[in-house]
C-alpha cells in the first residue's frame, strides 16, 4: 500500500518537473540550471531543461505562434483588405 503512494508521488513529481522545464520562462530555467550545475551551465540538467526557448514557452521569438501575415496585394496587383466579421 505504501509503495503505491510512493510510485504515485514519484510520477507526480516527474510530471511537475517536466511541465516546469517546458513552460517556465527562459530566464527562470537558466537560473535553475546555473544554480544546480555549479555555475558551468553544463550537465544533464542543462540538456534536459534546454536553456533555449522552444515551442510552448510563450516567448514568440521564433514566429511560429503567430499566423502567417496576409499579402498586401493579390496576383493581379489589387490591394487586399481584411474584413473581420462580428458574430
Amino acid at each position: 500500500m505504501i509503495a503505491q503512494y510512493l510510485v504515485v508521488g514519484l510520477i507526480v513529481l516527474l510530471a511537475a518537473g517536466y511541465a516546469a522545464g517546458k513552460y517556465l520562462p527562459l530566464s527562470v530555467r537558466r537560473k535553475i540550471v546555473y544554480k544546480f550545475s555549479d555555475g558551468s551551465g553544463k550537465g544533464w540538467l542543462a540538456r534536459w531543461l534546454d536553456k533555449d526557448a522552444g515551442c510552448g514557452s510563450g516567448c514568440d521569438t521564433c514566429g511560429t505562434c503567430a499566423p502567417a501575415p496576409m499579402p498586401e496585394k493579390d496576383e493581379k496587383g489589387r490591394k487586399i483588405i481584411q474584413v473581420h466579421a462580428k458574430r
